[in-house]
């Protein structure tokens, strides 16, 4: 008896993980936060940075503001008498830089440019790898075949290395800095979503989709990229971080997108470098190192998170955050 019970009550378990969750989406997603705290961490310091980089500065529309911004102070306004102040409350809460630059300000003005970028450059790599990895694997033979050596190539070569030098030829700015993070994004992603359609193309309702007629439009919209969309957004989420990382690591080389009214974060650590004697006034490089360590690592913690509740192989099993 007490296996019969026991079979029935692992029968009904497998049932309801297959039945749809009918609950409100607040409660589905309060659920998820439960199980993985790690990643809800994370999504709430994702938050911040866009709330940041939203509402941080003033938001204006033909030279009016419409919505003043929470910064206290404008990110290039200088007091010299309090240059290289200690972090105080009230008053500079992240201390000053040499100029007598509020750093808190800064970081918050620095979110904007990060967000921007790291969102434009993530989907625009992200859609351009879907498309080459869907056309490789769908196509197959010498397009397979060519489209990856090219990949293979791209990928072979030192990314920041190459990055500067693209950078330099094409005179840095925010625009220059996503297309040529966008450019290395495409290799990795493409590969994942090559090896993702193929798996799709070996099921039976694609056998059973090309007999009663549907054209390739057909199967690769009803068929493939529903089955591909949950890695996307997991390598979406990381991704996002990797490409912040990597605008900062320009911008601490002085070919990022910087300018007055919107400093990065990685040039703003390049100023406290080029101050020296960091041991007497540490919050100039403290201050824009936490920002780029918590934002990277909020998008890794919600990427892990997001695997786990996306991968019906993971699911339930407590793996990652």
């Amino acid at each position: 008896m007490s296996s019969i019970s026991e079979t029935a009550d692992t029968t009904e378990t497998t049932l309801n993980l297959h039945l749809p969750d009918t609950r409100p989406w607040w409660q589905v997603w309060a659920r998820h936060a439960r199980n993985k705290p790690l990643g809800a961490i994370g999504a709430v310091f994702i938050l911040i940075l866009v709330v940041a980089a939203v509402f941080g500065q003033d938001i204006s529309i033909g030279g009016s503001t419409i919505v003043p911004g929470f910064s206290p102070y404008p990110a290039s306004e200088t007091d010299i008498i309090n240059k290289l102040a200690a972090p105080s409350w009230p008053g500079h809460i992240a201390g000053t830089d040499s100029l007598g630059r509020d750093l808190f300000s800064r970081i918050i003005f620095g979110a904007r440019p990060a967000i921007v970028i790291g969102i434009v450059a993530t989907g625009l790599g992200i859609l351009g790898g879907m498309v080459i990895g869907m056309t490789s694997a769908y196509a197959g033979g010498v397009t397979d075949l060519l489209l990856q050596r090219i990949s293979d190539a791209f990928q072979a070569l030192p990314p920041l290395l190459l990055m500067m030098t693209l950078v330099t030829v094409l005179t840095p700015s925010m625009t220059t800095v996503i297309l040529v993070i966008v450019i290395f994004l495409i290799p990795g992603t493409q590969r994942v979503v090559r090896g993702t359609v193929f798996s799709t193309l070996e099921n039976t309702y694609i056998e059973a989709a090309r007999t009663i007629g549907a054209g390739p439009f057909r199967i690769i919209t009803f068929h493939i990229l529903p089955n591909i969309m949950a890695p996307i957004l997991v390598i979406a989420s990381v991704t996002i971080g990797g490409t912040i990382l990597a605008e900062a690591a320009l911008s601490f080389l002085g070919l990022g997108a910087n300018s007055a009214q919107n400093p990065t974060w990685g040039f703003i650590l390049f100023e406290a470098t080029q101050r020296g004697n960091l041991d007497r006034w540490p919050w100039l490089a403290i201050t824009p190192g936490a920002a780029i360590t918590l934002i990277v690592l909020a998008f890794n913690l919600l990427g892990d998170a997001l695997r786990d509740v996306l991968d019906p192989r993971l699911r339930g099993t407590g793996a990652g955050a």
